[in-house]
């Protein structure tokens, strides 16, 4: 059971078409990150710290990689609309988008400004969006009542201890109303 879990849901073919194989703390995470959601989702609960969490991870621990196969994990389960991970500068939202297209290409969204932001967060067949903070706490203030809000959705901030505070970040926890957090 253990081996089909790891091939079926735990690896990913790069763009080289090389196999990556997450190691079992980063599945740990993923899993953690989606019984989180799951648990919240059947008890009722969201926007608030017990629907969301934090995970560790140390720089060259697959941080990208954990994200990436949540992220994927998460938009396919019928309950979520939207998973948006955020980055906190715009050279990183490059590099994101660039290492989770190496995963699956064309599996990620990303915006280069504000309205193209909201044009790809109004698809719903966009799952899975890679946006900076700043782009999201602009979205926020630009479109006060937009139906995403309502919708559930998970967001991971990529480096949340550089941007889990502030204006921004309660400028975005106060405009979503089904959200699952994850730092």
């Amino acid at each position: 059971d253990t081996i089909l879990k790891v091939l079926t849901r735990y690896c990913a073919f790069n763009t080289e078409k090389q196999l990556l194989v997450m190691r079992p703390y980063q599945i740990a995470a993923a899993e953690a990150i989606m019984y989180r959601v799951n648990y919240a989702i059947q008890n009722g609960i969201s926007s608030c710290p017990d629907a969301g969490g934090y995970i560790w991870h140390t720089t060259g621990s697959g941080k990208t990689l954990t994200s990436f196969k949540t992220a994927q994990l998460m938009s396919s389960t019928p309950d979520i609309d939207k998973v948006i991970f955020v980055v906190d500068r715009k050279d990183l939202d490059y590099q994101s988008m660039k290492e989770f297209e190496k995963f699956q290409e064309g599996a990620v969204n990303g915006s280069s400004n504000t309205r193209m932001l909201k044009k790809v967060l109004d698809d719903d067949t966009k799952r899975i969006v890679v946006t900076t903070i700043q782009k999201l706490s602009r979205f926020v203030h630009s479109y006060a009542y937009h139906p995403l809000y309502k919708k559930r959705v998970v967001i991971i901030f990529d480096e949340c201890h550089r941007s889990q505070f502030g204006v921004m970040h309660k400028d975005i926890t106060d405009a979503f109303r089904n959200y699952h957090l994850f730092g």
